[in-house]
């Protein structure tokens, strides 16, 4: 591809624009194609299962690379500013996995049996920890960029 190696930082970019327009379509067509099989038609999961594979990748390496990039925080660069978002992001996991239970509860139903609680317990607390790791290793990461700015 010739576009790439022309050095014009204009072509590029659009060049990327473009890829990263195709991919959100594609995406796109994925998430409709689980959506219309799996929940308007009610096929079986082997029908779609492609598709939904398809868009977790696609959504997966985005959260991945934006994560392990370190651009979320570019405020935190201090180690008290460090401790205290790190405490922001604990409370705001806490109060996450409490709208997310409501929720649950919500459209779910209240569980009936032991099982059923442990259940729901157990899925609010992966939901809640999953929350926290994620936007722990953002600012980890970006914590991490940010002063080896500094030291430069």
């Amino acid at each position: 591809m010739k576009w790439s190696k022309t050095g014009d930082e204009y072509i590029e970019k659009k060049m990327t624009q473009f890829f990263s327009e195709a991919g959100t379509i594609v995406a796109a067509i994925l998430f409709l194609d689980m959506i219309i099989r799996g929940l308007i038609l009610g096929r079986p999961a082997s029908e779609y299962i492609i598709s939904a594979i398809g868009f977790a990748v696609y959504a997966g390496w985005i959260l991945l690379r934006y994560l392990l990039s370190g651009f979320e925080y570019h405020e935190i660069a201090g180690q008290s500013a460090y401790r205290k978002k790190r405490k922001e992001i604990a409370a705001l996991s806490l109060v996450s996995g409490l709208i997310f239970a409501i929720l649950t509860l919500i459209f779910i139903g209240m569980p009936e049996h032991l099982d059923s609680w442990v259940d729901f317990i157990a899925m609010v607390m992966l939901f809640v920890f999953f929350h926290f790791v994620i936007n722990f290793i953002s600012l980890r990461k970006s914590f991490q960029k940010n002063q080896d700015l500094l030291d430069d």
